[in-house]
């Protein structure tokens, strides 16, 4: 993994991949997408995320390994 590498977030992964928000970190939780948890935020309905960083080199590898997504 490079220093200067780019890092996305689950919505940026999400439109990359065609999928929901949910789809996304259902997918970190069952660790098929490694990720960095960063901290836990809120929307306006009080319903608690936590915050997720996914690395460009991380979703191409994902990407490969899971072709029929």
């Amino acid at each position: 993994m490079d220093s200067n590498e780019k890092w996305l977030s689950v919505k940026e992964v999400a439109d990359r991949r065609g999928v929901s928000c949910d789809t996304v970190r259902r997918w970190i939780q069952r660790k098929l997408l490694r990720a960095f948890k960063i901290s836990e935020r809120s929307n306006k309905r009080h319903r608690v995320y936590d915050c997720f960083r996914i690395s460009e080199s991380e979703l191409e590898r994902f990407t490969r390994t899971r072709m029929t997504f």
